[in-house]
């Protein structure tokens, strides 16, 4: 396949970054993993021209929760602060991108697992309890943005049981480029062409709006409710700046 040259240079890059962060610690687990994502993360973005505006402060709180647009968001969210992801346990075998996530303390589910969100929850407060928080999509699925699908409740378990401060966010992607170049990554979608159609943009902006931090509790179903409210606000504001 030939390459553009703006794709191929982006995509040198990459792979740059890529060899660089695999020879990179981290040497153990939870915050040393943490902070290696955060280091990379920053080199990532730099790598594929991804810039960043944050507006709030997710503060100290134990976790964040927010909607999901897909890979692009960890990316984004890596350069923000040391934290550690829960996420698909597809991506685990995706080349490259899955040993990188698992270096930097990335937390894989597998939904077709019964006993699956048990371990899951189980290893997002050994995080918490090492001092790392941890961003979870409760939408259990990426989409195109338009809105912010129904959150699942099976995640807010140890947040709601140990009442965990939790900060809500929402994310919005700006992008110019070429026809067809398109940040989200949903549906039936295949990470390569869409990481190659990807790396031939003129420009990407990833804006995050996080909410303000609030002590999680009550019923797991009503809790995943009100906080899909949350977010949904924050994504109505993110949407309404980018019209004007």
């Amino acid at each position: 396949m030939k390459l553009p040259g703006r794709r191929l240079f982006r995509l040198t890059r990459f792979l740059t970054r890529c060899a660089r962060a695999g020879w990179d610690g981290p040497h153990t687990e939870g915050p040393a993993q943490a902070s290696w994502a955060l280091r990379h993360g920053k080199g990532f973005a730099r790598a594929i021209g991804l810039k960043v505006e944050v507006d709030g402060d997710p503060g100290n709180s134990q976790a964040w929760v927010g909607n999901h647009l897909g890979y692009m968001d960890i990316v984004g969210l890596s350069t923000v602060r040391p934290v550690a992801f829960v996420a698909k346990a597809e991506i685990r075998a995706w080349p490259m991108i899955g040993k990188l996530a698992a270096k930097g303390g990335t937390i894989f589910i597998e939904r077709s697992r019964r006993m699956a969100v048990g371990e899951v929850t189980a290893s997002m407060a050994a995080r918490v309890k090492q001092g790392v928080p941890v961003v979870f999509f409760p939408e259990g699925t990426s989409s195109a943005g338009d809105s912010v699908l129904p959150f699942h409740a099976s995640l807010f378990g140890p947040a709601v049981d140990q009442e965990w401060m939790v900060t809500p966010f929402a994310l919005a992607f700006d992008c110019r480029g070429p026809d067809g170049v398109d940040v989200p990554y949903w549906g039936e979608m295949s990470f390569g062409p869409h990481f190659l159609k990807l790396l031939t943009h003129h420009s990407i902006r990833m804006r995050v709006k996080f909410g303000a931090p609030a002590r999680m509790s009550g019923d797991r179903k009503v809790v995943a409710r009100e906080w899909r409210d949350r977010v949904l606000s924050l994504h109505s504001d993110l949407r309404a700046a980018r019209g004007r």
